[in-house]
């Protein structure tokens, strides 16, 4: 231990433990190593900096992006995290790799941020990965749209520009007992269902005991270089296998140029760093095949869900 701790900044040391910060930014480890994601991200970043520009990154974590921004020629990168201690290791990653002088990292929201007072002037590009498993989870949409009207140039390039979200119908014991109980040892403990939670939450379904019930059937299409408006689509699945609904699974496609796109999608051949939505219905339903089941998907700026239509 006393090893780990030798190699602590005072800065991380006076606030606090490298548990602590394991717990802030526990994702940010299987994201780091998605090869998929960082090929796909280093590929538009390169396509885009051809002629150059200066690139305004939202979302800092360890600097990767910001460094490959500086490695295919950016002029000037200016990357934003609200974190304190992971904008401070992020400066000692990109000092690490010799891009001091060109990446300027900032310790704020980039809705906080100034053009003229914390950088020089708008940027030419946005690249951005704040994108939860549900998409919008890290407030997204409301970043990208402030950086287009206050942070960057007219027509600006974004990195990606847009998204398409995807869901289907599934049938999973195994998810749906981690998250609700019934009657155990005779006992009826379903009060106790009250205390879990409503939201969606992240699961690799390749590695869950689940079956499809629909297709898949594409529900929402996000252009960032709009503004967005809250939406409510009704979708009527068709079932294509006898079951009982437990679930809705949603995943999503990020557009991050014309011909680059990454995908959350199950049963990739190799797993994203991001795993797919699940939205448990609030009580599970069963059905036969050829039924259909009508939902409404919802969006706002911070999230997708969907209720019974």
């Amino acid at each position: 231990m006393k090893n780990l701790i030798d190699e602590l900044t005072k800065e991380e040391i006076a606030a606090g433990d490298v548990a602590i910060t394991s717990e802030v930014v526990p994702w940010h480890f299987p994201m780091m190593n998605d090869t998929v994601r960082n090929d796909a991200y280093e590929k538009a970043l390169e396509t885009a900096l051809k002629k150059g520009g200066a690139v305004l990154d939202i979302g800092s974590g360890s600097g990767l992006l910001a460094m490959m921004a500086a490695r295919h020629g950016a002029t000037k990168v200016i990357t934003c995290e609200e974190v304190t201690m992971v904008a401070e290791k992020a400066k000692v990653i990109i000092q690490r790799n010799g891009f001091k002088d060109q990446i300027q990292v900032i310790n704020k929201l980039s809705t906080t941020l100034v053009p003229g007072i914390d950088y020089p002037e708008r940027a030419d590009i946005l690249v951005t990965e704040i994108f939860d498993n549900g998409l919008l989870g890290e407030n997204a949409l409301v970043a990208i749209e402030h950086a287009r009207k206050h942070l960057l140039k007219p027509n600006a390039q974004l990195i990606p520009s847009g998204a398409r979200v995807y869901a289907m119908c599934i049938e999973s014991s195994e998810i749906y007992k981690n998250h609700r109980v019934e009657t155990i040892s005779n006992f009826d403990l379903s009060p106790f269902n009250q205390f879990t939670s409503f939201d969606y939450t992240g699961y690799h379904l390749a590695r869950t005991d689940y079956h499809a019930l629909t297709a898949t059937t594409s529900i929402f299409d996000f252009d960032f270089r709009k503004d967005s408006e809250n939406k409510s689509v009704p979708i009527e699945f068709e079932i294509t296998r006898s079951g009982t609904c437990h679930a809705v699974a949603f995943w999503y496609e990020l557009q991050l140029d014309l011909d680059t796109i990454i995908s959350t999608a199950p049963h990739l051949p190799q797993l994203s760093c991001w795993k797919q939505a699940i939205q448990l219905l609030p009580q599970p339903q069963t059905f036969v095949e050829g039924q259909s089941f009508k939902l409404t998907a919802h969006h706002d700026d911070e999230a997708i869900w969907f209720t019974r239509s």
